[in-house]
């Protein structure tokens, strides 16, 4: 089936009998390209309409409660746009012709991505009959999203732009492969040493033919006849074993340098392909990060890295060296004794049709397997920084018995695999053993055969030589068989380690981008409209103007749109429409790195590093020198209480601060903010969570850090931003007042309102 049969076929579905009757006339001359059915009626009650699409025309079948269908035709030569019509709870397909609107087929929102395919698919045919056609306004996430393969057909990962049933695993490990490049050194070391290695491993089953035919076999006869042991025997033997004690030697000293060489060079290609991802995850937007489980991506930094270090450094090597000992063993007892090669190794064949056959089903399990684990990697990365809430709500026993839920999931995906093996591992042994027991029975009856000229046809040393080389050929062969598993194993584990570097970053700069040592710190909206799912907007044509060193206080219910500005700014998502610009450029034209140089964040729940204070002070300016750190502290108000600790400014503060209170991870927080001096700085309700007293000194410091900057502040206590030169009021994502404390209180508005309830809840309390 094609590319173009596949996709076709997504968007036709099978029409029933009675939307076949009424349309069939109009549909006999001309294909079905989309026949869609929804999952609502028009009316919004439960039920399936149709969508269907020839190359002509479009149809609506409706029956809105109704016995039967109600039939709308447009004819696509006249359709001048197709849209999508985004309401709560549910969207509308909607054509335009030069006179009217038609509104066809109504869905619910989990069907949008199939009807904005159809919508493609009209504008498609209507572009091929030669029409013009206007295209309609999607947002950004809209456009970026695909819900299924395009060369597959499969569904589409939620969380990845790529499908990972087309992944070609050949081409995924050759990628992986490359990684060894930089080491090409150490690893052909060890290739040669292994080739060397290998070809060492072939001659004592030929030294041992040679002791047995020309040493032992002999003497034993002279004994049985009564004849004395020539002297030649005991040289012979003791010639013989020295030989196999020095390769015994030589392949233990050459082994273990080689095992060094490869373990040197592993670690090395572990490191950069471990480095790389985690340079690659600090690329990503915020956005990716929200889609993604903190264990999901713990997962691959780790346990997929290291479990590709063992492929890339001795198990292609592995696969090498187990082929070449196969052909090279096969070779020598093919040359020995053709017949009876044959027949010992006909049971290999059937080995590899197993291995290829179970290949197939443990790369599905190990995948299964992945998933749950990472499940539970998530389990523990949430509920680990939040242990003091699990313990405050006596959650222990439940976060447990989650914990054994998700453990018991993996133990049975481990067990699947294990039955695999289970079957397979004996399996193999039972074939090659069967091999070697057929060498017995037949090579015997050839030792105990003689040809005409009365010579023996087979010797003892010839039986001993294929006994020992078919045990030999067990190691490789299980070799080569468990590599199809470690081939699987590193496929699946490449596979997820390269869809993370694959990810291309929604948020990133330009080919050619302005890099700013200095700013002003003005900041203009211009129209801006943005959503974070595409069918709502948290933004909705804003427009405002700020004069550098303006302070900002936003305000507005939650869910107002407060945080989504701020987003904006440090460019954490793009605008969907409009401009943002940054002292009159639009900051998409400024390096990230260059725009969020100048941007300071105070936040509400400040996160603190693992490390010392001074560490997470300095982490702003990680050249900074002591006496700037403590003058941060001091402005800060911190200085005071960091002195009190033990070991001052070196104190461990622990994961995420928890060795500090509240109040004081704020003033560190601040402090940070100060030490990097930024040109804009955004305040995210950085008193909130504090007491009155601690609430004073935090406000002090703040009042220090904002002098000079371009500030925007969130804050639900109102009473924090009267000082601000102007406030910008929100509602549902639009701007409902914008200006002085006075003159919003004046118009008596939302603002006014707000402030009124925050006066009667203080009231409240105080009673």
């Amino acid at each position: 089936m094609t590319i173009s049969d596949k996709n076709k076929q997504l968007l036709v579905e099978e029409i029933p009998n009675q939307i076949q009757f009424l349309v069939e006339p109009e549909i006999q001359n001309s294909p079905v390209e989309v026949a869609l059915a929804t999952d609502i009626h028009f009316s919004g009650d439960y039920g399936e309409d149709w969508l269907l699409v020839t190359q002509t025309s479009l149809f609506a079948a409706q029956r809105n409660g109704a016995p039967d269908y109600q039939i709308k035709e447009v004819n696509l030569a006249q359709i001048e746009k197709v849209e999508i019509l985004k309401l709560h709870g549910s969207n509308i397909l909607k054509v335009r012709t030069a006179n009217q609107g038609f509104e066809l087929v109504r869905f619910s929102k989990r069907q949008t991505d199939k009807f904005n395919e159809a919508r493609l698919k009209i504008e498609e045919l209507v572009e091929s009959k030669g029409g013009s056609i206007e295209k309609a306004n999607i947002p950004s996430t809209d456009k970026k999203r695909k819900s299924r393969c395009e060369k597959c057909g499969q569904a589409m990962p939620h969380w990845s732009e790529i499908c990972t049933a087309c992944i070609d695993k050949g081409e995924v490990l050759s990628r992986l492969l490359k990684y060894a490049t930089p080491h090409w050194k150490p690893l052909t070391i060890g290739f040669i040493m292994m080739i060397i290695l290998s070809s060492i491993n072939l001659l004592p089953p030929i030294i041992n033919k040679r002791l047995m035919d020309q040493v032992l076999v002999p003497a034993t006869s002279a004994i049985m006849n009564e004849q004395p042991v020539l002297d030649k025997f005991k040289t012979d033997l003791f010639f013989w074993v020295g030989v196999m004690f020095s390769i015994t030697v030589v392949t233990s000293v050459f082994g273990a340098l080689r095992g060094y060489i490869m373990s040197w060079a592993g670690q090395h290609v572990t490191h950069d392909l471990r480095t790389q991802t985690y340079q690659h995850l600090n690329t990503l937007s915020i956005d990716y990060y929200q889609k993604k489980d903190t264990g999901h991506i713990m997962a691959r930094m780790t346990h997929d890295v290291d479990r590709l270090q063992d492929f890339v450094t001795e198990g292609f090597q592995s696969m090498v060296r187990s082929g070449i000992m196969v052909v090279a063993m096969s070779c020598v007892l093919l040359y020995t004794n053709w017949r009876l090669s044959l027949l010992s190794m006909w049971t290999i064949p059937l080995l590899v049709a197993l291995t290829f056959f179970i290949g197939k089903m443990y790369g599905r399990f190990h995948r299964i397997v992945w998933r749950r684990i990472e499940k539970i990697s998530t389990i523990l990365a949430s509920t680990i920084p939040g242990v003091r809430v699990v313990k405050v709500f006596g959650r222990e026993n439940d976060e447990v018995e989650r914990f054994n839920e998700r453990s018991q999931h993996a133990l049975e995906g481990g067990l699947a695999v294990s039955k695999i093996g289970a079957f397979y591992n004996p399996t193999m042994h039972f074939l090659m053993t069967l091999g070697i027991y057929l060498l017995w029975l037949f090579g015997g009856l050839q030792i105990l055969s003689v040809d005409e000229a009365g010579k023996q046809l087979f010797t003892i040393g010839d039986l001993t030589m294929f006994i020992s080389f078919m045990w030999q050929l067990i190691g490789p062969v299980r070799e080569l068989a468990h590599m199809n598993e470690r081939f699987i194993r590193a496929a699946t584990s490449a596979e997820r380690v390269f869809e993370l570097l694959d990810t291309v970053p929604d948020i990133a700069d330009k080919t050619e981008t302005t890099h700013l040592k200095e700013i002003k710190g003005e900041i203009e909206f211009k129209d801006v409209e943005f959503s974070y799912d595409g069918e709502t907007n948290a933004l909705d044509t804003v427009s405002f103007h700020v004069k550098p060193g303006e302070m900002i206080g936003l305000a507005g219910h939650s869910g107002a749109g407060k945080s989504t500005l701020i987003n904006l700014i440090t460019r954490f998502y793009d605008v969907n429409g409009g401009q943002i610009l940054l002292d009159g450029r639009d900051i998409r034209d400024i390096s990230i790195q260059s725009l969020r140089s100048h941007i300071g964040v105070v936040l509400q729940e400040p996160f603190l590093f693992k490390g010392s204070v001074a560490e997470n002070i300095s982490y702003s300016r990680p050249n900074a020198l002591p006496h700037e750190v403590i003058s941060a502290a001091k402005a800060a108000n911190a200085h005071d209480f960091i002195v009190q600790f033990p070991d001052g400014y070196d104190t461990v503060v622990g994961e995420r601060g928890t060795r500090v209170s509240g109040g004081e991870r704020q003033r560190i927080s601040i402090a940070r903010a100060i030490l990097k001096n930024p040109s804009i700085l955004i305040l995210d309700e950085a008193t909130s969570s504090v007491d009155t007293e601690t609430e004073s000194k935090i406000q002090e410091a703040l009042e220090r850090l904002v002098q000079g900057r371009t500030v925007f502040a969130i804050a639900h206590r109102l009473s924090t931003l009267k000082y601000s030169n102007r406030l910008l009021i929100l509602d549902h994502g639009k701007i409902e007042e914008f200006g002085t404390h006075d003159e919003l209180l004046a118009i008596d508005g939302i603002y006014a309102g707000l402030c009124q309830k925050q006066t009667e809840l203080s009231q409240i309390r105080a009673v």
